[in-house]
């Protein structure tokens, strides 16, 4: 009688062991809530670093509210009916939509006085990476708030958790906006 060999399991990836680790069901996700915070805290710095309207701070914060009442993570949207969940992703994308018109519009205050001194090469690029800016930073912001709200799921419920997740993305941008207009003032 041979004795059957010890299968090996393989470990999971680092990303895999990141993701599906969310901690004691009994704790807050503090590190997911503090990067979160620290995300929007950035979008706040750069929508008070130029003279903007303020009907962009208000852009900004229904897309923050859109956000949060979506909670469009998979833990989340796997609990909703196909149409629900659908909708609710579409709500997660309108918001960070805005976000990322309002950063937009606020990065197209980038300027300079002296209008003879443009360069069109210079210029082009300055263009392109302001708006790749406006873009991502909004983008790994509903990502990271995503994966936040799920996180804190698993410890509070879904009114709860969108409470937590808007207050923390909108104390972010609006601690944000504060250090920026201290800045700039």
């Amino acid at each position: 009688m041979t004795s059957s060999p010890r299968r090996r399991r393989r470990r999971p990836s680092l990303w895999r062991r990141f993701r599906q680790r969310p901690g004691s069901p009994d704790r807050l996700p503090w590190a997911w809530v503090v990067i979160t915070a620290l995300l929007y805290l950035s979008m706040g710095l750069l929508l008070a670093a130029f003279p903007v309207p303020y009907w962009i701070w208000n852009l900004a914060l229904v897309g923050i509210v859109a956000q949060a009442l979506a909670l469009a993570g998979p833990r989340a949207l796997s609990r909703r009916p196909w149409l629900a969940a659908n909708l609710l992703a579409l709500l997660a994308i309108i918001g960070t939509v805005l976000l990322a018109i309002a950063l937009g519009i606020s990065l197209g205050f980038v300027g300079t006085a002296q209008l003879d001194e443009v360069a069109m090469s210079g210029t082009t690029f300055e263009v392109i990476r302001i708006g790749l800016l406006a873009i991502l930073v909004p983008a790994i912001g509903a990502v990271i708030g995503a994966e936040t709200g799920d996180r804190l799921l698993y410890r509070l419920n879904r009114w709860q958790t969108t409470l937590v997740l808007a207050a923390t993305c909108s104390a972010g941008i609006g601690l944000g906006g504060a250090f920026g207009l201290l800045i700039a003032g």
